[in-house]
C-alpha cells in the first residue's frame, strides 16, 4: 500500500523537476512478449500490459525481470490523462504528455 515516488531531472524536456510516478507500463506494439491486450480477450487478467510493466521496471530502475513474476502483478484499472507542461513552457504549451 505504497507508491514510490521519483523526482524527474531538471534535464527532462517535459516536466523538469516535478515530483511524479516512478514507472509506467507503456505498452509497445510488436513487443515479444505482446504488450497489446485485447479487453475482450485478456479481461481480467491483461497479460500485456504486466509484460510492459516488467520491461519498464527493468529500464527504468534496473529491476530484473526474474525479481518481478508476472504472476505477482494486479491489474487494478485502466486511465486515460492528458497533461500540457504549462509549468515550464507557459499556457500554450508545445510540450506534454497524453497516455492510455
Amino acid at each position: 500500500n505504497e507508491l514510490l515516488l521519483t523526482r524527474r531531472a531538471l534535464s527532462k524536456i517535459t516536466f523538469p523537476g516535478v515530483w511524479t510516478n516512478t514507472c509506467c507500463s507503456h505498452p509497445i506494439y510488436g513487443q515479444f512478449p505482446n504488450e497489446v491486450d485485447d479487453p475482450d480477450v485478456d479481461y481480467p487478467n491483461f497479460p500485456g500490459v504486466k509484460h510492459a510493466a516488467i520491461r519498464k521496471l527493468q529500464h527504468e530502475l534496473g529491476i530484473s525481470p526474474t525479481d518481478v513474476p508476472i504472476d505477482n502483478f494486479k491489474f487494478l484499472r485502466r486511465f486515460h490523462y492528458w497533461a500540457a507542461d504549462t509549468v515550464t513552457y507557459g499556457k500554450n504549451a508545445p510540450w506534454g504528455e497524453h497516455e492510455i
